[in-house]
């Protein structure tokens, strides 16, 4: 086995988020021959094809190339092209898919302590997050992700979510009362979004926007940038600055396919998904106020929250889902 490939999961290299992180999976590698002609391989994203997000995985797919000397063509599917979250996250443990983005939180499904970046005012902000992420607590959810095959390629810093909906302002919990409000597929979202008063409705990304088109859902809550680019602004205008979670989305790689791959070929690679976590960071942060201008001129009327009354309302998601993720918990950061 390369014991280099294997122990790359413990050891930080560098770069904002500072992880280079790769999996053994309990599986003899092999230093197989370089590929005779360019390899085409496939990135399944849900987001639309306008969001940073998909800029970074463009980026990815360059620098894989560029580091690959050609070997490696790097696919980016947007839009939910490939299908929902769940299905091709699934796709990429198994191998037929080399590459998939999704929240961090949505992977509760392989192990439930995967929801802890997910709890509400978990963090005071994007710094804090990324130092999180830098550090121990992104360290130990990638080890538990490789238990499952999946490597962290790269975090995403996704942005502060913020909640939105047809029917009116939003300035306390009780404005949410009876909403319809859709809720990201883990329990952590859903228990949040409850706990608020409103009814969640657990919904895959790419269902968002024809659900609320429809009116089969109120409202939901996401960062602004996926707000004005998955064109929710349009049909959900009542926009509430609760910045009640910091979304940490995650690229992961297939185990399988990776460990079949040459050594130099894995290390072209990883060190394009370490190079991409920078370039990530700095793409959302020019993105966010052109969005917050963006998201005024097509008709959102933002509205301040009490952030207050929210962290009141959401003590008790706290108090009971902090001992769902056992050590993990003792990670997050202490916050005001």
């Amino acid at each position: 086995m390369d014991r280099r490939f294997l122990m790359r999961s413990a050891c930080a290299a560098g770069g904002v988020l500072g992880l280079r992180l790769v999996t053994g999976c309990g599986r003899e590698t092999t230093d197989s021959p370089a590929p005779a002609a360019p390899v085409a391989v496939q990135l399944g994203e849900p987001v639309h094809e306008s969001s940073p997000i998909v800029a970074a995985e463009k980026y990815f797919a360059r620098k894989v190339g560029e580091l690959t000397m050609g070997r490696y063509q790097v696919e980016v599917n947007a839009g939910g092209a490939l299908g929902a979250d769940s299905r091709v996250t699934e796709m990429v443990r198994t191998g037929r898919v080399a590459f998939c983005k999704t929240l961090l939180a949505n992977l509760t499904a392989y192990d439930k302590r995967l929801g802890v970046a997910n709890l509400p005012y978990a963090f005071s902000g994007r710094e804090q997050c990324l130092e999180s992420l830098n550090g121990e607590l992104g360290r130990r959810c990638a080890a538990i992700l490789e238990e499952h095959d999946l490597v962290v390629i790269a975090y995403f810093y996704a942005g502060d979510r913020h909640f939105y909906n047809h029917l009116r302002p939003v300035h306390t919990p009780a404005d949410l009362k009876g909403m319809r409000i859709r809720a990201p597929q883990n329990i952590v979202s859903i228990d949040m979004i409850n706990a608020l008063g409103a009814d969640a409705v657990p919904l895959a990304t790419n269902d968002i926007t024809s659900a609320l088109q429809q009116q089969l859902i109120d409202g939901a809550e996401n960062s602004v940038v996926f707000y004005v680019t998955e064109q929710h602004v349009s049909f959900a205008p009542h926009l509430s600055w609760t910045g009640h979670q910091q979304a940490v989305d995650v690229l992961l790689g297939s185990g399988s396919w990776l460990a079949g791959l040459p050594a130099a070929d894995r290390e072209a690679i990883l060190e394009a998904g370490r190079l991409t976590q920078v370039e990530q960071v700095r793409l959302w942060n020019a993105a966010t106020a052109d969005h917050i201008a963006r998201a005024k001129k097509l008709g959102a009327v933002p509205g301040d929250a009490d952030i207050p009354a929210f962290r009141k309302a959401l003590a008790s998601v706290l108090r009971t889902q902090r001992g769902t993720f056992g050590d993990l918990a003792t990670l997050l950061p202490e916050t005001d």
